[in-house]
């Protein structure tokens, strides 16, 4: 059994298999309603998978699975379903077992007391982590969706009055011109928020002063295909220290893509951007993550730690973003999508110049 969140949530390995994205929220149930934002794919060992989703629907033109069910009350649909197969007993392995509702797993738990629900997650996540040919042409186009809102927003923040909300609204609308499907934010920090690795709301009215920083942060997707992007923009002479943080996160970004060649470890890829900022009195203000997957979902494994020994393999496809943030001062933020390539250095399919100040 597979489970998939909405479009712009976690639908990943279900979008995988059956090129569904639930379009609804998730959303509180009722009497009769159950499983908005969620849709179910069975798979048995034997004859035809079963896609039932929310009353909301899909796209029979592009789904891959023939026998697709819409339900007003979805986990009740998907008992009867389970049920339908006859299983007297045995496993039954769930991807996406951490988005099953809890309401849901004791309903399995209580009606089927004779099968044991397994976590199979890590059997789709082994296909799903080396992209296809078509799914690295879908990431180039989500990462050009992204440059193009970068550079709008960059262009947006450099007029007289700019508010953090003008910086998002045209980054916004050039991803979407671009080809977007649609964008979860666009992040806009500005100068000592710009130490705020994420902050609600995504973007405010405050005026951006014309020596600050801003981390701007991108993300959306283009045909199902996730992008993710930040960048730090500044007014032409930036001073320290704001211009020294941005300059230090930007060699730690390019020095760690350079590292991303198959055969490598993530924790030589960390390792890499590490080196930077130990170089520097900014050390310890270093994020702890600096970087992850991406593809059908915004972030997917591996992420990019200190002592993580995942290798990578040609096609993989990341985000490398080795970040600063130092309170009371401001923070910076670049980061690149890359390609992993069979030999030598990483495709960077990130269009976006890396020195906006």
């Amino acid at each position: 059994m597979v489970v998939g969140r909405s479009f712009y949530d976690r639908c990943g390995d279900l979008a995988y298999l059956t090129n569904h994205l639930p379009p609804f929220p998730t959303a509180i149930g009722a009497e009769g309603i159950s499983g908005l934002g969620h849709a179910f794919l069975i798979l048995p060992t034997t004859g035809e998978p079963i896609l039932l989703t929310d009353l909301r629907r899909h796209r029979q033109d592009i789904v891959a699975v023939r026998d697709t069910r819409a339900h007003a009350d979805l986990e009740a649909a998907l008992l009867d379903a389970i049920d339908a197969l006859g299983l007297p007993s045995g496993r039954v392995g769930i991807a996406g077992l951490d988005l099953l509702p809890a309401t849901l797993d004791r309903r399995l738990r209580e009606r089927f007391p004779r099968l044991a629900f397994d976590d199979a997650g890590d059997t789709v996540a082994a296909f799903r982590q080396i992209k296809e040919p078509l799914e690295r042409d879908l990431l180039r186009g989500a990462a050009r969706c992204a440059g193009a809102g970068q550079m709008a927003a960059h262009a947006a923040m450099a007029a007289s009055g700019a508010r953090e909300r003008d910086v998002a609204a045209a980054g916004i609308a050039a991803a979407i011109a671009a080809g977007a499907d649609f964008i979860r934010y666009f992040r806009v920090h500005s100068g000592p928020w710009s130490a705020s690795g994420s902050r609600w709301p995504p973007a405010m009215d405050r005026l951006v002063g014309p020596d600050e920083a801003v981390v701007t942060d991108v993300i959306g997707t283009f045909r199902g295909y996730q992008f993710d992007v930040n960048r730090t923009f500044g007014q032409p002479g930036l001073l320290a220290p704001a211009r020294d943080i941005a300059e230090l996160v930007e060699e730690a970004t390019l020095r760690a893509v350079e590292a991303c060649r198959a055969g490598a470890t993530v924790a030589e890829v960390a390792g890499a951007a590490t080196v930077v900022f130990a170089r520097s009195s900014y050390a310890e203000h270093g994020g702890a993550s600096m970087g992850h997957g991406i593809g059908l979902e915004t972030v997917e494994l591996p992420y990019f730690r200190p002592g993580d020994q995942t290798t990578l393999r040609p096609g993989m496809v990341l985000c490398v973003e080795p970040t600063l943030a130092v309170p009371g001062i401001g923070g910076a933020a670049i980061e690149q999508m890359v390609i992993i390539q069979p030999d030598g250095g990483p495709e960077v399919i990130t269009p976006t110049p890396t020195r906006l100040w």
